[in-house]
């Protein structure tokens, strides 16, 4: 009986002490333009003093998938934590091969259609750029965060997150439309316990156009 106890005691105060360290971080992007910024990555990277961040949380274990549908990778860009293990489906009725130069990961599936491959792991952080050998116009991103605490920004430059322990972070963020491959770092920032908090941050990259997507006529096979 005291052995029960002290173990529901023990519970208690674990979840106690989970909903007293973690908060709520919104995070909300603007370009040099102070418009909002769609579909910029973005991750909270604890600082170098690991004993700033309450705890070692799990990494989101997915799934992760990287398709390829009309002709186009989907998502153009996919944000993953180190380890993760994408899927590369083709959806097309066209047969793609699925290739990345970049030294965070190089790799190369043979030509297939539909789902063929096992998962490939991302063991590394960095940017991964993805091509097809044999369609040239298809360009996707995977970019590997080393953190827990990432997303991509919505349509009005907004990314959520939630259960983000106390401690201290730095923001960083990438996107296709920075010049260079470099993530850029937003700033410093201080999570505190039981507290939502708003970040606004500006990039200072010059940003590339944006890119209308390629359209495909229905049926045209290559």
């Amino acid at each position: 009986m005291i052995r029960r106890t002290l173990a529901a005691i023990g519970l208690v105060l674990l979840v106690a002490s989970n909903n007293v360290v973690a908060a709520d971080v919104q995070v909300r992007a603007q370009g040099p333009d102070r418009q909002p910024l769609a579909g910029l990555v973005v991750w909270l990277q604890p600082q170098n003093d690991k004993s700033s961040v309450a705890g070692s949380p799990a990494m989101p274990a997915g799934p992760w998938v990287m398709d390829q549908i009309d002709m186009q990778f989907d998502p153009e860009v996919l944000v993953v934590p180190v380890g993760a293990q994408v899927s590369f489906p083709n959806s097309d009725k066209v047969a793609h091969q699925v290739y990345s130069f970049s030294p965070a990961k190089r790799f190369s599936l043979g030509l297939y259609r539909g789902k063929r491959y096992p998962p490939v792991d991302f063991s590394k952080p960095g940017l991964v750029v993805l091509g097809c050998n044999i369609h040239d116009a298809m360009v996707g991103y995977i970019y590997v965060a080393e953190s827990a605490y990432f997303g991509k920004s919505d349509e009005f430059g907004v990314l959520q997150l939630s259960g983000v322990p106390a401690g201290n972070y730095v923001v960083k963020a990438w996107s296709p439309r920075f010049k260079g491959e470099d993530a850029e770092t937003l700033s410093l920032i201080t999570v505190n316990a039981n507290d939502a908090q708003v970040h606004t941050f500006v990039v200072s990259s010059s940003l590339r156009p944006v890119q209308p997507k390629l359209v495909h006529p229905k049926g045209l096979h290559y």
